[in-house]
């Protein structure tokens, strides 16, 4: 097994923050549409449930870490973006 360093860490963590931008900014720039605020909350979700599951499976801190950043500033920019 790989060994467990700081960068890797913080190089996990900011892959799912990168894909959280990704999509945030797709989402927030494909539509002006009122059901888009929904479909972007449904992906955050998925992603959350990704990293909690990758967190069982391969690095447990790391996705456990990455899920939980993913909720709380996903949900608070799925909120300020779209209100």
């Amino acid at each position: 097994m790989e060994e467990n360093t700081p960068n890797t860490k913080i190089t996990i963590v900011a892959i799912n923050l990168a894909i959280l931008i990704a999509y945030t900014i797709y989402f927030r720039t494909s539509s002006t549409d009122s059901l888009t605020i929904i479909l972007e909350a449904v992906a955050i979700g998925i992603h959350v449930i990704t990293c909690l599951l990758l967190a069982i499976v391969v690095y447990r801190k790391e996705f456990l870490l990455s899920a939980l950043v993913v909720l709380l500033i996903g949900f608070s920019s799925c909120w300020m973006v779209f209100s």
